[in-house]
């Protein structure tokens, strides 16, 4: 059984405020300029994302190499942890990408869409209209470890997509496997994963049903649910339920923590910081949100069977 009250152990980033070292000024919903954003716009968004090895990379020759939809033609600047690292146009077709060099242990990767327009040069100014992505890749590695990296997609009120896991697979049965899972701090949950046969999913919380959700035609599953999750440590368990004389079942350890201590007066309340509690089975990344609040994502390994270790950091 995998202790309670794990360490916070790395602080990897503060201050993810699209307004510091972003080319434009932006609000909470992206609205940059205070003028209307046009209906019209196709927003940002990643669509490919993948850790590449290349001679000469900073971090032991690493590369991210980002892809995404955007508005045609327009904009898109790159930002991590707040500070613009790259400035891409997007295709006629409204496609973008880019290569960033990995730096450090912690990486939020965040974009915002500038609107040029035709008579105004990418390289002398930007549009007068921004709109901030929702979406924040995070690429987190444990100091100290040859463990891979863990690359997760995060938006508010949806559920993560896992790009790399740390622990190099999901915990799995037969067709049917369990991905991260994203909770805030009213005890909100959105649980995730994958099955290669069609049916639905029943969860369960402390051998409790909490309910069911149906696998998708792409065969990925979402169970979203409010106030569901007590505070401490139990056992998180998915069945699928299918024709199959055997119904697969997926059981993790799951820890919802309490949450971080309030600022004290005077600091910052949507700082964006982030901190990670990292053991050899499970991993859980904490962050607060811009506008206030906190939602936390937890990872976990293939193989849970052996003893729990405290990990390095």
């Amino acid at each position: 059984m995998i202790g309670g009250g794990l360490a916070l152990a790395l602080l990897l980033y503060a201050g993810v405020s699209l307004t510091d070292g972003a080319p434009a000024s932006g609000d909470e919903r992206g609205a940059a300029s205070g003028e209307p954003v046009a209906a019209s716009l196709t927003p940002v968004t990643f669509t490919q994302i993948s850790e590449t090895r290349v001679a000469g990379g900073a971090e032991g020759g690493s590369v991210l190499r980002l892809s995404g939809i955007a508005e045609p033609a327009a904009t898109v600047a790159l930002l991590d942890r707040g500070e613009t690292v790259r400035q891409v146009r997007a295709t006629p077709q409204g496609v973008w990408t880019a290569t960033l060099d990995v730096t450090g242990p912690g990486m939020a990767i965040e974009a915002v869409l500038y609107d040029v327009p035709s008579d105004i040069r990418s390289d002398t100014g930007f549009g007068a209209t921004s709109i901030r992505g929702v979406e924040t890749v995070f690429r987190i590695r444990q100091p100290g470890t040859p463990s891979p990296a863990l690359i997760m997609v995060s938006a508010p009120g949806a559920p993560t997509r896992l790009v790399q896991s740390p622990f190099g697979g999901l915990p799995s049965a037969g067709a049917l496997s369990i991905g991260a899972i994203d909770y805030d701090d009213t005890g909100g949950v959105i649980v995730s994963g994958r099955s290669a046969q069609a049916g639905r999913v029943r969860l369960y919380v402390s051998n409790a049903a909490i309910g069911e959700t149906r696998v998708g035609a792409d065969g990925v599953w979402t169970y979203i649910a409010s106030s569901v999750m007590p505070l401490g440590e139990y056992e998180v368990r998915a069945e699928l339920l299918s024709d199959a004389a055997v119904n697969p079942v997926v059981s993790v350890p799951f820890e919802r923590l309490p949450p971080l201590p309030e600022p004290g007066p005077g600091a910052a309340t949507d700082d964006g910081a982030l901190s990670v509690a990292f053991t050899p089975y499970r991993w859980q990344i904490r962050r607060s949100l811009v506008g206030g609040g906190q939602q936390s994502t937890v990872v976990f390994a293939p193989d849970m069977s052996g003893p729990e270790e405290p990990g390095p950091g």
